[in-house]
């Protein structure tokens, strides 16, 4: 045998061996992967613990269970609102949720509220940036205690921000000539109603104490505060006084798919809303559910239509809620100009209704003067009395002046 082919035996075992040397190494390296990936997936072994838990951590377990159950329950009595449909995507982007991020102020009051003296109500206005002269209307009303006597309102009106930097400096002398104003930080548009709502909320629930009820008013509305606190809360059970709003109740309404209002299914696809909710314009609540309804509020998933949000959704997460119908067949409140003056006009003095939405601010200022107790003031000083003091005669056939003559 040849040197030569020596040489070519040794290079073909070095070939081989290197082979399977490699061959050996990927089995290795395989079976090291089955095992750590078999270590990674597992499943956990739950050992026996010898030990006896104590009191405090029974009861923290107790909490824990009691916190998801009151979870589940708040999902289960939700509304059917779905977000983010494949088949009708919404055309504009909302929050998931109206947390304090989207609600903060960036301007507000500077005094107390009910701190000092009990209030009758703190009444919430929603206000377009640009409303100033509504605002101004609304303010002779009822800032006014000389009108309101002997009803103590406290009025704030809600704002969100403006693009406009000479709107801007207009509003910030506003609130500091008259101090009601709250500005939040959302654009001013009615896509964030319901920001502007919570944002109302949150301040009342912060800032507000010693007060009977909470009203929500817009800023056209004329309300007639000694019909309402002096006759139609005067006269309600006060078991009717606890956990209720009262507005203009609507039930099984229609969900609208077009115009203004429109609602894309993938906001809500229901065709109606299936349970009971507001119109805005005037709603009363009580006390006792306003911090409640804040809270829920920010939990419950975002929708942009205030009335259905605030006065819908969030008090249907309560089993203590009631709702008390003014509108319709009531005849206490009423968004319709005409039946209010053939009301008026049929039973003058008394005609039930407290509020009413307005066209203009001149006839905000004119729709209070024809309330019912303006009518009756207005009545007994038409005719006042005659003086004793002096005497008519009777005028003679002659034609001549009426004499009168002085006591002496």
């Amino acid at each position: 045998m040849t040197r030569r082919n020596i040489d070519n035996d040794i290079k073909v075992s070095l070939v081989i061996s290197k082979r399977w040397i490699i061959l050996v190494l990927l089995i290795c390296v395989s079976i090291v992967c089955v095992y750590l990936w078999r270590q990674n997936y597992q499943p956990t072994m739950v050992l026996r613990v010898e030990t006896v838990p104590s009191t405090g951590e029974i009861l923290q377990l107790h909490r824990v269970i009691e916190a998801q159950k009151k979870t589940i329950e708040l999902y289960a009595k939700r509304p059917k609102v779905v977000f983010r449909c494949l088949d009708d995507e919404p055309t504009v982007k909302y929050p998931r949720h109206a947390s304090d991020g989207y609600t903060s102020v960036s301007m507000g009051t500077n005094d107390e509220c009910g701190k000092t003296e009990e209030l009758d109500a703190v009444i919430i206005v929603h206000s377009s940036a640009k409303n100033f002269k509504k605002r101004d209307s609304f303010r002779a009303i009822y800032s006014n205690y000389t009108v309101t006597k002997p009803y103590r309102l406290k009025v704030v009106f809600l704002l969100g921000q403006v693009q406009d930097a000479e709107l801007q400096i207009n509003l910030e002398m506003e609130n500091r000539q008259f101090g009601d104003t709250i500005q939040g930080n959302f654009v001013d548009t009615y896509h964030n109603l319901t920001l502007k709502a919570v944002m109302g909320y949150r301040w009342v629930s912060a800032t507000c104490q010693n007060y009977k009820l909470l009203l929500k008013m817009d800023d056209d509305v004329a309300f007639d505060t000694h019909q309402f606190f002096g006759k139609f809360w005067h006269d309600l059970r006060k078991d009717k006084k606890v956990g209720r709003i009262f507005c203009q109740v609507w039930k099984n309404a229609s969900v609208n798919r077009k115009g203004k209002w429109k609602v894309e299914k993938g906001l809500f696809r229901n065709a109606t809303y299936d349970f009971q909710y507001c119109s805005g314009f005037f709603v009363a609540i009580t006390p006792d559910l306003v911090n409640n309804m804040y809270k829920a509020s920010k939990e419950l998933d975002f929708f942009w239509i205030d009335d259905v949000f605030m006065y819908g959704m969030v008090p249907h997460t309560f089993d203590i809620v009631g709702f008390t119908q003014l509108g319709g067949k009531a005849n206490r409140i009423t968004q319709t100009m005409p039946v209010y003056k053939k009301c008026l006009q049929n039973k003058g003095i008394d005609c039930p209704y407290f509020a009413v939405v307005t066209q203009s601010d001149q006839e905000l200022m004119e729709i209070h003067n024809t309330f019912p107790h303006q009518l009756l003031a207005k009545n007994v000083t038409s005719t006042p009395p005659r003086p004793p003091s002096e005497e008519k005669v009777k005028t003679p056939p002659s034609g001549e002046k009426v004499k009168t003559v002085k006591k002496v």
